[in-house]
C-alpha cells in the first residue's frame, strides 16, 4: 500500500501489485488501516479464507481503536502489539527488510535521474516521476527481495520459529551474519550514487515538481 500527498486521487492506471491510497498530509490513519485491512491484508495469499491469522504490528493509535479491533475479528485476525521502544528489535520489516527495500529503491530513483524520461515545467524545473513510475519502483524494489530473506526476518524476531527449540539460534544471529544472508546491494559500486544522493536540500527541492494543471511545487510522495 502506498500512501500519496494529495488530497484526489489521480486519474491515471496504477499498475498491478500495489494498492494506491491518498492523504493531504501523507500519513496512515484510521481510514489508511481500514483500507489496508479490507485491500492488501485480506487478499494476500490465503486471506480470503480467513483462517485464524496472527497480525503483529506496532502501537500506532490507529491500530488499537475499538473498530479496528472488530475489523480483525471479522476477518480472523488476532493481533499483536509491538510496545512501545521494541519496534526496532522484534519487528521483521525494521530488523531485516526496510534497508534492503530503501538500498533498492534508492538504486531506480538514480537510474532514473540518469536515464529515465522527465519533463519540465515551463520555467525549466524538472518534475519529480509521475506517480505510476512511482509505483514501479516500489513493486520492483519488495519483489527484488527473497522470499526466504522475509521468512528469516520473522524468526529473527521470534515470530514464526519452531516451537521446539530448533530455530532459536536465529534470535541470536549477530548483525553481521544477518547482513551477510541478506540480499548484496550493487548500491556501493554505483558510479552515480554520491553525485545524486548527496545533493543539498534545497537542491533537491528545487528539483522535485509535481506535474499538475498549476505546476506547484512538489511537496513530497
Amino acid at each position: 500500500m502506498i500512501i500519496f500527498k494529495r488530497k484526489t486521487m489521480p486519474k491515471i492506471k496504477f499498475p498491478v501489485g500495489v494498492f494506491v491510497h491518498v492523504n493531504e498530509k501523507g500519513w496512515m490513519d484510521e481510514e489508511g488501516v481500514k483500507l489496508w485491512l479490507e485491500n492488501v491484508w485480506s487478499r494476500r495469499p490465503g486471506g480470503l479464507r480467513q483462517e485464524r491469522s496472527l497480525l503483529v504490528w506496532d502501537m500506532f493509535r490507529a491500530h488499537l481503536t475499538t473498530s479496528t479491533k472488530k475489523r480483525l475479528a471479522r476477518i480472523n485476525t488476532d493481533a499483536a502489539v509491538i510496545p512501545a521502544g521494541l519496534t526496532s528489535l522484534v519487528q521483521p520489516l525494521d530488523v531485516c527488510l526496510n534497508k534492503s527495500f530503501k538500498d533498492r529503491i534508492r538504486e531506480q530513483w538514480n537510474e532514473w535521474m540518469v536515464s529515465g524520461e522527465k519533463s519540465f515545467t515551463k520555467g525549466g524545473n524538472m518534475r519529480a516521476p509521475q506517480l505510476d513510475v512511482l509505483c514501479n519502483f516500489v513493486i520492483k524494489a519488495w519483489n527484488d527481495i527473497d522470499a526466504e530473506t522475509v521468512i528469516k526476518s520473522f524468526k529473527k524476531c521470534g515470530i514464526s520459529n519452531s516451537l521446539d527449540g530448533m530455530e532459536d539460534d536465529f534470535l541470536w544471529q549477530d548483525e553481521g551474519e544477518a547482513k551477510a544472508e541478506a540480499i548484496p546491494s550493487d548500491s556501493e559500486l554505483d558510479p552515480y550514487d554520491d553525485c545524486l544522493t548527496n545533493v543539498p536540500q534545497d537542491v533537491i527541492d528545487e528539483l522535485m515538481m509535481s506535474e499538475d494543471e498549476h505546476d506547484e511545487d512538489f511537496e513530497g510522495f
